[in-house]
């Protein structure tokens, strides 16, 4: 039943520049008519636990994987305008992280927040790493066709983004960690991390000042039937952090102390380097790449991959328009199973991905709408 009941919620267009997972910008899309434009995009993801859980101090069913644990928050939003002539001009607001993690620092993490009983002479292997920033702007895109013929057409769109970096997060930690009992364990990790907030140990800092660039670049081959497209966010770009802090430190158990039932508390001894430093922090590239197949009249079969940090997001979809002009799909994203179901009629356009009804480790919603000059 985990889709059973999903696929009666709702029907969607398979609108090319939502199909995949991740929230990126499209140039192309973005510079396509003479219009006003507002586009909302949000995405959360979770490999060990559900959604609700990963906000509520990890309190419910527990499924990591055995390998790379992954968590993803990856959202923006979009609002300008485009002319005929002179392309898109437009504010944008960005949310992302990208975290990586193993399932021995999960397990330890799950145990620790659920007081469950360890298992004395366990060996746990620390692994975690995290890129993520928050960061606000101007955004200006233009749509190219270099070459037209008989058999298609060539089309390009590029973007540039002016950023002022709000929030930051960036670094690793590495270490180890050895249950002496039941319920109690001893650790030592070495943490390299810079961050606007510390959720490492608890430290006061200034917030840092960011400033920054990037841009993103769509490329499609069109002809009757079918289209191939290419786009990439963030293929050049970087955010400038003034009095960003900075830790270089080891973090132990050396001091512990106990809750109510006995286990213990992650109460950290740290030592090392504190302090501010002036970085740059380089932007993480979003890829895609997408091919779409014409079915008769009316169906739009697409198939194709996200591409972030080393790691593939496949999917796959059908869409129909009907007569009247609604136009509805389902795709199927194959990293996290997750099913997203779209509607869009007129300038409207909204979709909504899951991959459970009652506890979903996936979540995702894509909502626009365009008024044409």
């Amino acid at each position: 039943m985990r889709y059973a009941c999903s696929t009666l919620l709702l029907a969607s267009a398979l609108h090319a520049s939502d199909a995949g997972l991740f929230s990126l910008a499209d140039p192309l899309r973005l510079d396509s008519a003479a219009a006003l434009q507002i586009q909302v995009q949000a995405l959360v993801a979770d490999d060990p636990v559900s959604v609700h859980d990963l906000f509520n101090r990890w309190q419910g069913a527990f499924h990591p994987k055995e390998g790379t644990n992954l968590a993803v928050d990856d959202a923006r939003t979009d609002i300008g305008f485009s002319t005929e002539r002179w392309g898109y001009f437009g504010y944008t607001y960005r949310h992302q992280s990208f975290i990586r993690t193993n399932r021995d620092t999960v397990l330890l993490a799950w145990q620790q927040l659920n007081d469950i009983d360890f298992t004395p002479g366990k060996r746990y292997d620390l692994r975690l790493q995290i890129d993520g920033f928050e960061a606000d702007g101007l955004l200006y895109a233009k749509r190219f066709e270099p070459i037209r013929t008989a058999y298609g057409t060539l089309r390009i769109g590029i973007g540039i983004e002016l950023l002022r970096g709000r929030n930051m997060q960036e670094g690793y930690l590495y270490g180890d960690a050895v249950a002496n009992s039941q319920k109690d364990y001893d650790f030592n990790a070495v943490s390299d991390y810079r961050y606007s907030e510390n959720y490492l140990y608890n430290l006061r800092v200034e917030k840092p000042d960011g400033y920054g660039y990037t841009s993103h670049l769509s490329v499609e081959w069109r002809d009757g039937n079918s289209s191939l497209r290419l786009l990439c966010n963030d293929l050049l770009g970087e955010i400038r952090w003034r009095r960003l802090p900075y830790s270089h430190v080891n973090v132990s158990s050396a001091t512990k102390s106990y809750d109510e039932n006995g286990f213990v508390i992650y109460n950290p001894t740290i030592s090392g380097i504190e302090k501010y430093i002036d970085a740059t922090q380089r932007l993480y590239r979003k890829w895609r790449t997408e091919g779409s197949f014409k079915v008769g009249r009316h169906t739009l079969v697409t198939a194709g991959s996200d591409w972030v940090k080393g790691y593939a997001f496949p999917y796959a979809g059908i869409a129909y328009r009907f007569e009247n002009g609604l136009q509805t799909a389902l795709s199927y994203e194959n990293r996290f199973g997750s099913i997203a179901l779209k509607i869009a009629y007129g300038a409207f356009h909204l979709s909504l991905r899951s991959d459970d009804m009652k506890h979903p480790s996936i979540l995702g919603a894509n909502l626009s709408y365009r008024y044409l000059f």
